[in-house]
């Protein structure tokens, strides 16, 4: 058995596929219908297969936003860079499962391409309240509306990260 074995159990496409739909959707919500470009899935993925991350940002109310995220918690950003590039093959299989199974569709964004959540709703067993993966719908969520409310050079200056 790998030594990573839990992790990649938890890094699975089909969930990632699941988060995204929810990040994409609270981002059109709060974002003037907007659908997020693809480096944003990349932060998301990094942060939201992140424990400490989770356990901040799902507690946090939806108007607080990034910025009072790390100014409370600064080593949230520390090693995301590093994780949004070891997650980059996850968060492309993730994008590839969620467009396959119409959870979110692709649009042609102005330079990189962007996703929409498609209308509907998560599988049933994924979204229930006392699954375990209820915090990261929770922290994703958050995420949506935080990057949606900010232009993606300001996230990538609060969260010191670079593409």
């Amino acid at each position: 058995m790998r030594a990573n074995h839990e992790e990649l159990i938890l890094r699975n496409p089909m969930l990632g596929a699941c988060i995204f739909w929810q990040f994409a959707k609270t981002f059109a919500e709060y974002g003037d219908d907007d659908a997020p470009t693809l480096p944003l899935f990349f932060v998301v993925s990094a942060m939201v297969f992140h424990k400490p991350t989770v356990d901040k940002a799902y507690r946090m109310n939806f108007e607080s936003g990034i910025l009072k995220a790390v100014s409370e918690k600064p080593d949230l950003i520390a090693g995301l860079q590093s994780r949004m590039e070891e997650f980059s093959l996850s968060t492309l299989h993730a994008l590839q499962v969620a467009s396959s199974v119409k959870l979110l569709s692709r649009e042609d964004g102005e330079r990189l391409p962007a996703f929409r959540a498609n209308v509907g709703e998560v599988p049933t067993p994924m979204r229930k309240p006392e699954s375990p993966v209820t915090e990261m719908f929770a922290a994703s969520k958050r995420l949506g509306a935080w990057f949606a409310a900010e232009p993606f050079l300001t996230i990538q200056r609060h969260l010191m990260i670079e593409f």
